[in-house]
């Protein structure tokens, strides 16, 4: 069932008057004279004109209440405006929607879509970027083994440096603690500054082997990430071969 509200249907009653009170006054016999028909015209002309001002003045809404039962009007009462509603336009074609507020339960889901959404943005961004580094920074895939190879090499050069020092300290350590023996055998006491310099060596010791563990582990780390960026540059050079071969352009061949 339809219902309708407004000030849209008041004017057109007013001028339903107005015209039924130029027939009452104007009718003359069997006809009207030439000026009550021009008088009729302007005023039907003027009350086209008032019915479009004031249809363009106020909105029409249509909306449905708990029961099914389908409203216009150009205000949607209080208790249905949370319940969604459609905006008309003069020919009834609907110009807006407002939907309903949204629960919790949907604000929580569209706030974790956009969560996703934007994670898997970061993502791609962070791949788009990797992959303009590789391309900006590498011409050939000999580059990039050889700033690989240069990396593992200077991390193998801190792990000697460090199994180096390691060695020494080691040394110094078995100094100390056979100083420490040969006191105790002569029922000597281990003084404290004996004992604070073995403890300290052994935490040094200690430190270095896992310093040593760290770096061998980043080796391992950059060795698997650049065999990776090695495969990913094989295969952005060969999609850059093809589109160019594509355009009619040269592509060098590689080189044996």
């Amino acid at each position: 069932m339809e219902h309708h509200s407004g000030a849209d249907f008041t004017v057109a009653a007013a001028l339903n008057a107005t015209l039924q009170t130029l027939r009452n006054r104007f009718f003359i016999g069997k006809g009207m004279t030439k000026n009550a028909i021009l008088i009729a015209t302007v005023l039907v002309a003027l009350g086209s004109a008032t019915t479009l001002s004031a249809a363009d003045s106020h909105k029409l809404f249509r909306w449905v209440d708990d029961h099914g039962n389908v409203f216009y009007g150009d205000k949607i009462p209080p208790e249905y405006a949370k319940q969604g509603s459609e905006e008309l336009s003069d020919q009834g074609v609907i110009v807006k929607t407002n939907a309903p507020p949204k629960t919790e339960q949907q604000r929580a889901e569209a706030a974790r879509e956009a969560q996703i959404k934007a994670e898997r943005d970061h993502v791609m961004q962070e791949k788009y970027a990797h992959d303009r580094m590789l391309l900006n920074t590498f011409s050939t895939e000999d580059d990039l083994i050889m700033t690989r190879n240069g990396k593992v090499a200077a991390l193998d050069a801190m792990i000697n440096a460090t199994k180096s020092r390691d060695e020494s300290l080691k040394k110094s350590l078995n100094g100390l603690r056979a100083t420490a023996a040969e006191r105790e055998r002569n029922g000597q006491p281990i003084t404290p500054k004996l004992h604070q310099d073995i403890t300290a060596m052994q935490n040094q010791i200690q430190a270095n082997l896992s310093y040593i563990a760290s770096k061998q582990h980043e080796q391992e780390q950059l060795r698997t990430q650049f065999e990776v960026d090695l495969q990913r540059f094989r295969e952005l050079k060969a999609a850059q071969a093809a589109a160019a071969k594509q355009a009619g352009q040269y592509v060098p061949a590689k080189p044996q």
